[in-house]
């Protein structure tokens, strides 16, 4: 097949009556060779408890001299294991392993240190998801040069050969972190032929797809299944953003203007924070105790996902949970254990975020990360 030429998402299917995009979604589906396998039950097992490692193959190369708390060694990731996580989830920033000035040729040596980190994981008795993840302005650039779409094929299907030696009850591979587009049909066509190049170089990894936007599970509800059936249908679950996302200095202004808002929510619960808040985000926090957050209210996020799952009769998985550190300890606690309930309960495996980072779960002790009790205990580990 080779490299396939994708769809490039244009003003014309934009503006395409929502009936009708759906159509094109549809007829594209049927044009799709339908793979055979389903994904290793092996793998599904192992994917059941897991945490993402961000920033260990993202942003800048490690510093041979510094150590940098997001770069593991055989010691973490034997911790990781005996905590009781059976995976983590790698996000790889092209930037990192493609050189730089000819973004489709693949660095040797880079690949080669990939290998032994996945293979490093494996030693440690863990299963890996490898995530392509990139910076949004690339991202912004898979749907607006159909050239950007060429490379990421490219560079897919190098890293897809280069791993596909990699056991596949030991591997999944997921296409792209938070694809950031609020385009569904323009993502799920991107992502076919993205599926389509992947499939071709790793013939029998299971490959992992998301829904638009940010992950969420409204976004994988609009995604229309592939018919290739070694597929896993990722989603994120930070619901309600507010709380998760409080004081948080990315995304959305307002949430580094909230703070202390708790879980659950109430009225009455939020009066101490919407106190304390500026004039322009105490409308915010308000509403957010008005909205009522409890687990039950989780509960119709997640169960959103498992009747589409069951419906379509697919394998789902809950990619990326968690609750920023800037939160009540207390709350933070009660909601990642909720949550993780919830996801459990629908028969879903997940993989908490994060290791180390505003997210972490574990906290610097002797210059070396150690979980947090508590965060185990939320966890169920």
């Amino acid at each position: 097949m080779g490299i396939v030429r994708f769809f490039r998402p244009g003003a014309h299917v934009r503006a395409l009556p929502l009936l009708a995009a759906g159509l094109l979604l549809m007829t594209a589906c049927e044009r799709f060779d339908a793979g055979a396998d389903t994904p290793s039950p092996a793998l599904v097992t192992a994917l059941q408890r897991g945490v993402n490692l961000s920033h260990w193959w993202t942003g800048p190369a490690p510093n041979p001299v510094i150590r940098s708390r997001h770069a593991l060694e055989a010691a973490d990731l034997a911790g990781i294991r005996e905590a009781g996580f059976t995976h983590v989830r790698l996000p790889v920033d092209p930037v990192r392993v493609f050189e730089a000035e000819r973004p489709g040729v693949l660095r040797g040596s880079e690949i080669a240190r990939l290998k032994r980190d996945i293979a490093a994981v494996m030693d440690a008795g863990l299963a890996i998801i490898v995530v392509m993840q990139m910076d949004s302005e690339a991202k912004k650039r898979l749907f607006a040069s159909g050239g950007a779409v060429d490379v990421f094929a490219s560079q897919w299907a190098q890293l897809a050969r280069g791993l596909s030696d990699v056991p596949e009850d030991r591997l999944a591979l997921e296409v792209l972190n938070e694809p950031e587009t609020e385009n569904p049909w323009a993502w799920g066509r991107l992502q076919r032929g993205l599926v389509e190049t992947i499939r071709e170089a790793a013939p029998d990894h299971s490959i992992i797809v998301t829904g638009a936007h940010f992950s969420d599970p409204t976004d994988l509800t609009m995604l229309a299944p592939l018919p290739d059936g070694n597929v896993i249908y990722g989603f994120h679950f930070y619901t309600p953003h507010n709380f998760t996302h409080q004081g948080a200095s990315w995304g959305w202004d307002m949430w580094r203007r909230m703070r202390d808002l708790p879980f659950p929510s109430s009225p009455d619960a939020v009066k101490a924070a919407a106190a304390k808040a500026d004039a322009g985000a105490r409308s915010h926090v308000e509403h957010y105790g008005q909205q009522r957050w409890d687990t039950g209210k989780l509960r119709t996020r997640i169960q959103m996902v498992k009747q589409w799952a069951g419906r379509h009769g697919v394998t789902a998985q809950c990619t990326e949970f968690g609750v920023i550190e800037l939160a009540s300890p207390a709350d933070r606690e009660r909601w990642l254990g909720d949550s993780r309930r919830l996801i459990e309960e629908a028969g879903f495996g997940w993989t908490v975020w994060d290791y180390a980072g505003e997210f972490s779960i574990t906290r610097t002790q002797a210059g070396a990360q150690v979980f947090d009790p508590s965060m185990l205990d939320a966890l169920g580990l």
